[in-house]
């Protein structure tokens, strides 16, 4: 048999990568079939111990670098040459399913054993990453590793990131002996591809197995501070200043931002902080995260200006202050022109249908979009759900997109 011959017969163990798929799922499992690991907790910390097992077992190399990104490497013929990486993260929301991220960690782990037991070795070194922190659900923003290997942030500032309770995640990683010792980011790097369920419904709807994502959405986070007064549930409702009621206005009008600009139109309200939170006591302050997304750059743009002005608008009608501050923000970022195509020659050479996507929600490719060629494959979500329990990918969907990950891997690793 050819080393052409052997490429093109090469196909992943589909059931060993759902076996461990399902192992994952074990650390942090909820009773809804979901997991809870969220990041820099003892479930997070499991389940990398899990995959760090796995990879010692095959003799992969393991190593931490100071923001807590692992890096599981099976070493090339040419360890001059720049790695091929790959991977995305294995934290999850509250209510987290059984595929976000980690089917990009253990697709990956899967294509190393893959060429294992093919016998293949490559000239470029190739990375498995599980980054730090991507949900933010715990430490917000999210994608702290990713974004502090790419520059973003600084180390310091990203070992400062603090939860609810005042934990730094310099804290966190110390105390789950998580902090490595490797510098962060600054190295050449061939290629980063991520793996990821799509999240939404389109795939799905259209039959397609396999998503070749182009890039994203324009995205705008905002925090909004609603200040109204305590008083005791006595108080005249004419009399009271509710913070709660600035908040059922203020949400109506980010809902029908999003509402107003079409199918690809986006907002959200999606975490909220009450104080003084007691029964019997009118709310002081609601402070609220709120976002809105859109394919068009300008649109979204628009939409950011029409929040503004809808919760000005919401303030007036209720006379409760409203502040809206910028928080976060990514896109439009377009992935690598040249990775883009090689993702979709790779898919229609292995007989999987496929179509381009854009992303709307964010990822740790995006992070390291700026500093390094970088593109994502998506596959279908059941019923579009994600960050709920119920959330699912079918085995078939799962193989059939690291089935394209192991060859466009390869292709740019280059057999020895």
């Amino acid at each position: 048999m050819t080393e052409t011959d052997r490429g093109s017969n090469l196909a992943i163990n589909g059931e060993r990568l759902w076996d461990s798929l399902m192992r994952m799922a074990e650390i942090g499992a909820l009773p809804g079939g979901g997991c809870r690991r969220l990041g820099l907790t003892p479930e997070d910390s499991a389940g990398r111990a899990l995959l760090v097992g796995w990879a010692r077992e095959n003799g992969y190399g393991v190593a931490r670098d100071r923001i807590g990104n692992l890096f599981i490497r099976r070493p090339g013929t040419r360890p001059e040459l720049a790695p091929v990486m790959m991977g995305s993260h294995l934290d999850t929301v509250v209510t987290g399913g059984r595929f976000d991220g980690v089917l990009g960690v253990l697709g990956g782990l899967e294509v190393l054993r893959t060429l294992d037991d093919a016998g293949i070795a490559t000239e470029r070194t190739l990375e498995l990453v599980v980054w730090t922190n991507e949900e933010g659900a715990r430490f917000a923003p999210g994608n702290a590793g990713a974004f502090a290997f790419a520059g973003k942030y600084t180390l310091e500032q990203a070992l400062a990131h603090a939860d609810a309770d005042g934990t730094r995640i310099g804290d966190a990683l110390e105390a789950l002996h998580e902090l490595g010792l490797e510098p962060v980011g600054g190295r050449p790097i061939e290629a980063c591809f991520e793996l990821h369920v799509e999240q939404g419904p389109y795939l799905e709807r259209a039959g397609i197995p396999v998503g070749i994502v182009t890039g994203t959405y324009t995205v705008r986070y905002f925090n909004l501070t609603i200040a109204g007064e305590a008083s005791h549930l006595a108080q005249p409702l004419t009399d009271r200043r509710d913070a709660l009621v600035g908040m059922a206005e203020a949400i109506l009008a980010i809902r029908r931002v999003g509402a107003a600009h079409g199918e690809q139109g986006r907002s959200n309200a999606s975490w909220v902080k009450v104080f003084p939170n007691v029964r019997g006591t009118v709310a002081e302050t609601v402070q609220m995260s709120c976002d809105v997304r859109h394919a068009d750059p300008e649109v979204a743009r628009a939409m950011a200006a029409d929040l503004h002005a809808s919760i000005e608008d919401a303030s007036r009608r209720t006379g409760i202050a409203m502040t809206l501050d910028p928080f976060h923000q990514f896109g439009p970022v377009h992935f690598d022109a040249g990775l883009v195509d090689l993702l979709r020659r790779t898919a229609r050479s292995r007989g999987h249908r496929c179509q381009d996507i854009l992303t709307v929600a964010g990822h740790d490719a995006i992070a390291l979009a700026p500093i390094a060629p970088t593109a994502m494959i998506f596959v279908p979500s059941a019923a579009g759900l994600s960050h709920n329990e119920r959330e699912y990918t079918d085995p078939a969907a799962c193989a059939a997109g690291t089935d394209v990950l192991l060859h466009a891997v390869l292709a740019k690793a280059g057999r020895d």
